[in-house]
């Protein structure tokens, strides 16, 4: 857990779903345990880069899977945001409330999402950063529509 939260977002799925397994675990349990350790070991030497020449702008990504968890109907939200073509701040976790469709879900993960690269923008342009607006990424056309409508 500590090193999904610190070092490596990769296996941030992997870790949550085998969290989950505590309290009733198996032995596949313990193979998929197994299988990512040996992937820590063969990827030790990866890590993230930063390419300061760039001159990229700060971007944000997000996604939902909207009633992937029958049992407490939620969905799962996921953004990250990367400055200088290396990722800056990542998230995954359980919505707070339940969606009751795609679109909603979609859309309370843009408006997760967006609080991230506007606080880093403020925050860079205070220490004297000149950074340009940040661009924010989804992939359904309703949730898009409904952030850019002022209603």
């Amino acid at each position: 857990m500590y090193l999904m939260i610190g070092l490596r977002l990769d296996i941030g799925f992997a870790v949550v779903k085998l969290a989950q397994q505590m309290a009733n675990s198996s032995n596949d349990h313990y193979q998929v345990g197994l299988h990512l350790c040996r992937y820590l070991l063969a990827t030790f030497r990866y890590q993230l880069v930063y390419n300061g020449l760039s001159n990229k702008s700060l971007v944000a990504y997000s996604d939902s899977d909207w009633d992937q968890d029958h049992e407490y109907c939620n969905s799962a939200t996921g953004y990250f945001t990367m400055l200088a073509q290396g990722i800056t701040s990542w998230l995954s976790c359980k919505q707070k409330s339940v969606a009751l469709s795609s679109t909603e879900a979609k859309y309370m993960v843009l408006s997760d999402c967006s609080c991230q690269p506007i606080w880093t923008s403020n925050l860079l342009s205070e220490i004297g950063f000149d950074i340009p607006i940040p661009y924010l990424y989804g992939d359904n056309l309703g949730s898009l529509f409904w952030s850019t409508n002022p209603v």
